[in-house]
């Protein structure tokens, strides 16, 4: 793997990581709530099923360069328009996160709490399968489909850890619980630029 390619992955990882959402919230709240080790376990539960999903994504999409390229190609296509279309909708929203106290629970209930808000979201897999199917070809390799489900869920895992530690700190906290929805637009605009350069690539190659 280049670096150029490493650091395209790790940087669509870190967006989509960082995308003000449901798993936010629940690994914030855990943090604040209960404590900063349960939000850490949130975030290693999460982290986890970021990986199952990559992993499903992975396989589904050389399964698919192997029996129809055609198909392989259309799904390219929509991956770009799927992601401007995320970047639109991030730029449009103006509600902000709801943080408030749940069931103070803890210990291993924290980190499967971390792993369900992952995996019952259907949509980290379509952005799993938008943004790997721009990485995945005929050429890869094993050691190269292997470093795409371990970056996603190393770097997802550390995004949350290192946000488990930043709003541990009250200002730290009502600074990202106020700035949500410039977070959402200011990602959303990224998206949209990355779509765009996608797309400029892929029909003048």
């Amino acid at each position: 793997m280049t670096t150029l390619l490493f650091l395209k992955i790790f940087i669509v990882c870190l967006l989509g990581a960082m995308s003000p959402g449901p798993s936010m919230v629940v690994v914030i709240n855990n943090a604040i709530f209960k404590n900063r080790f349960n939000g850490i376990l949130t975030a290693l539960g999460h982290g986890f099923g970021i990986g199952v999903y990559a992993l499903f994504a992975v396989l589904g999409i050389g399964l698919i360069i192997e029996t129809n390229i055609f198909i392989f190609n259309g799904i390219q296509s929509l991956s770009i328009f799927f992601l401007f279309y995320l970047g639109i909708q991030s730029i449009k929203n103006n509600s902000k996160l709801d943080f408030k106290t749940n069931e103070i629970t803890s210990g291993i209930k924290s980190f499967l709490q971390g792993l369900t808000i992952s995996i019952l979201n259907p949509k980290i897999f379509i952005w799993f399968v938008a943004i790997y199917s721009q990485f995945m070809s005929g050429d890869n390799n094993l050691s190269l489909n292997i470093s795409l489900v371990l970056i996603a869920c190393i770097v997802d895992t550390l995004w949350y850890i290192i946000l488990v530690n930043l709003v541990t700190s009250k200002k730290v906290f009502e600074f990202a619980k106020n700035k949500s929805n410039l977070m959402q637009k200011i990602i959303g605009y990224l998206f949209v630029l990355i779509s765009i350069g996608l797309a400029v690539n892929m029909y003048t190659w």
